[in-house]
């Protein structure tokens, strides 16, 4: 050891360092914002200090390299705790009835927003029309986005501020929901959502600040100490460059955030950005990646499929990209050294994303017979809902990474009977839903996060998805597609070593080791031991981001 002293050392709990690393550890010590030791047995009387803080913690909880969310639309999910929250709205009218009392809670502001219904959930699953929401709300713009992110409800003041009306045409990739007259219902689907959104979402630099730390303070009480911000969606731009670059500088940003800038943008551009982020001491601001969407959702019949959903309807999909211009995308981004990551749900979208990653590589003369270990950019799929088994294998072959989030699986359904997705694929294509215990059979990399605000951002929660498979009520027995269950032990490597990986941070930030970065989460239960219920429940004891405790809590 170097001779420096420890400012704070957690010992007490159960300590996991992670990935390949050994057990029976007692605590990790921290010095600045570095891990100093990770030891078992006593303390080594040299490296406390005066001032050293030792916390104790108790016997049954843990202590783990911190939980990285590899996936979230940082500014929406800041929103969650500001706007109105429609997970639990059990029917349009509950909906609306919440937007009106938003709009009471949010006197002063012109648009009230929400996040979160899911109507395949309700006993009416039809799109619900602008005349309900006018009902409750009709002198303010109202948006209430569902729980996939990929259609929004809007009354008629929100249609008209945004210029839809019966003469607008459909945008590409999207859907203004019509009545038979050709009248706009306010059912927005995909790019046509954007029509809308671009004025909800144009936030000052205040404002968003304000929605950046909302997340913060949520994410850490998860534990979360790293997140990927996927900023570009359906043709807006939610980046916020100058809010982060503002937090980072004056040290106010509590969760590392890793943030996606636009595919179609120039690669070039993103450089002195990058660059500009990566100046500012601390490493809590950067730019690492660009993305886009190759598809939208199955529930939509917008994921891009293989064949056509079994249902007769909606055809093979479609996507939501120019996909003339993919490939020469992904080159450009390749080719500066920036991965590229791809929202693909349906088989079809993974396919062409797995393409064009492919002809990067040949391109780029990068040998792609290594896999993850020779260099190239680490390129992403996200999200994977259904994958051809054929498929599964490129991704260890051309050394790209899935990107998934657990908690999909379940999202905004409590029963299986609402589970869509065994009518619209069919048995044979059902088989691989969220193949996750095949990727890890392939020797692929398993990134793993929430894409909230689609749900509400618990780890803990997609843990728990992740082991079970099975919608709240506990159906189907056994859990859906079993075969793809993962271990505890898997999963806490998806949240922290793979994900850091995924960043090619895993020099720096994925398992507790002497010289990483210190951060570190501390859960109140230890989930390698913990039931399944216990596991859902976990929360955060103390969550520590480049050696600061940001968030302190209690057993209740």
């Amino acid at each position: 050891m170097s001779g420096e002293k420890a400012d704070l050392i957690l010992t007490g709990g159960r300590v996991y360092a992670g990935r390949g690393l050994p057990g029976g550890l007692t605590y990790v010590a921290i010095h600045g914002d570095r891990i100093l030791d990770v030891g078992d047995g006593d303390i080594p009387s040299d490296i406390m200090g005066g001032s050293t803080v030792v916390r104790v913690f108790g016997p049954d909880t843990l202590i783990m390299p911190g939980i990285h969310d590899h996936h979230v639309h940082l500014v929406l999910a800041g929103m969650l705790d500001k706007y109105v929250n429609l997970y639990t709205a059990s029917s349009a009218e509950e909906c609306a009835l919440k937007a009106k009392k938003g709009a009471a809670d949010l006197a002063g502001e012109e648009w009230v927003i929400g996040f979160g219904f899911c109507r395949q959930a309700w006993e009416n699953t039809d799109s619900p029309h602008r005349a309900l929401l006018d009902e409750y709300v009709n002198d303010r713009p109202v948006l209430l986005l569902d729980s996939e992110l990929h259609a929004a409800w809007a009354n008629t003041r929100a249609l008209e501020l945004a210029g839809i009306d019966a003469a607008t045409p459909d945008p590409p990739f999207g859907e203004i929901m019509r009545d038979v007259e050709g009248v706009p219902t306010g059912y927005l689907i995909e790019s046509a959502l954007s029509f809308a959104a671009r004025k909800a979402f144009d936030f000052s630099e205040d404002i968003a600040t304000d929605l950046i730390k909302r997340y913060a303070k949520a994410a850490n009480r998860f534990g979360i100490t790293s997140v990927s911000d996927m900023t570009p969606y359906l043709g807006i731009d939610l980046s916020f460059h100058d809010a982060y670059m503002s937090l980072a500088k004056a040290g106010e940003l509590d969760v590392r955030v890793n943030a996606a800038l636009d595919l179609f943008s120039d690669p070039a551009a993103l450089l002195p950005k990058a660059a500009e982020a990566a100046a500012v001491p601390g490493g809590m601001y950067s730019i690492r990646y660009m993305k886009q969407f190759v598809d939208g959702i199955l529930a939509n019949y917008t994921a891009m499929m293989l064949e056509e959903y079994s249902t007769g309807l909606g055809g093979k999909g479609g996507s939501l990209l120019p996909l003339d211009k993919l490939g020469d995308a992904v080159i450009a981004a390749n080719e500066q050294g920036i991965p590229v990551r791809l929202h693909a749900c349906g088989d079809g979208a993974v396919r062409v994303a797995l393409d064009a990653f492919e002809v990067a590589r040949r391109v780029l003369a990068a040998d792609g017979s290594e896999g993850y270990t020779d260099g190239f950019p680490r390129n992403e799929v996200e999200h994977i809902e259904v994958i051809a088994p054929a498929d599964i294998h490129r991704f260890r072959e051309l050394g790209v990474i899935a990107s998934v989030q657990p908690e999909h699986i379940t999202s905004g359904l409590t029963s299986h009977r609402e589970n869509c997705y065994p009518e619209y694929l069919g048995p044979e294509r059902e088989r691989y839903t969220w193949p996750f215990r095949s990727f890890l059979d392939a020797g692929v990399i398993l990134a793993m996060g929430s894409d909230a605000p689609v749900v509400e951002g618990s780890p803990f929660e997609g843990m728990y998805v992740g082991l079970t498979r099975v919608f709240d009520d506990g159906t189907p027995e056994g859990g859906w597609v079993p075969e793809e269950k993962l271990s505890m032990e898997e999963l806490i490597e998806g949240y922290t070593y793979s994900a850091a990986f995924a960043e090619g941070l895993e020099d720096e930030l994925g398992t507790l080791a002497p010289g990483k970065l210190a951060d570190i989460s501390v859960i109140d239960r230890d989930l390698l031991a913990a039931s399944l219920d216990e596991v859902r429940a976990a929360r955060a004891l103390m969550t520590v981001v480049g050696g600061r405790i940001v968030y302190e809590g209690k057993i209740e």
